[in-house]
C-alpha cells in the first residue's frame, strides 16, 4: 500500500520538481521533505497541509490515497489548522463573520444529512 511520503514523492516527480522546489513552496527544509518522502519522519499537521497546498492536492487524498485528488482550497486561500476546538474558534473568528456563517450553515446541513 502506498504511503503518504510515497504519494508526495510521486506527485512531486510528476510535476518535474526537485525536492528543493517543493520544500521551498511548502516552506520546509529539503532534508525534512526527503525524510518524509522516504518514510523516515512523520509530518506535523502544519507541514502536511503546507505540502498538500503546494501540490494543489486534497489533503484527504494525500493522506488516504482515495477520494478526489484536486485541491480543496481555492488558490490564495489558507487551510485552517488547529490544536484544539478553542484554537479553531480563535482562528475562525479571525477569518470574519461571513466565513463563520458559512461554516455554521455547513455544519447544520451535514448534521441534518446524518439523521
Amino acid at each position: 500500500m502506498e504511503q503518504i511520503g510515497e504519494r508526495i514523492r510521486v506527485e512531486r516527480e510528476n510535476r518535474g520538481w526537485k525536492q528543493e522546489q517543493l520544500a521551498r513552496k511548502a516552506g520546509i527544509g529539503r532534508s525534512t521533505l526527503s525524510n518524509i518522502e522516504n518514510g523516515g519522519q512523520d509530518t506535523t499537521t502544519e507541514v502536511f497541509f503546507a505540502l498538500a497546498k503546494a501540490l494543489k492536492l486534497s489533503p484527504i487524498w494525500l493522506y488516504t490515497g482515495s477520494g478526489p485528488r484536486e485541491q480543496a482550497v481555492p488558490e490564495g486561500e489558507a487551510y485552517i489548522t488547529a490544536d484544539s476546538l478553542e484554537d479553531l474558534a480563535e482562528r475562525m473568528l479571525a477569518r470574519g463573520a461571513d466565513e463563520i456563517g458559512q461554516l455554521m450553515a455547513l455544519i447544520v446541513k451535514k448534521q441534518a444529512e446524518r439523521k
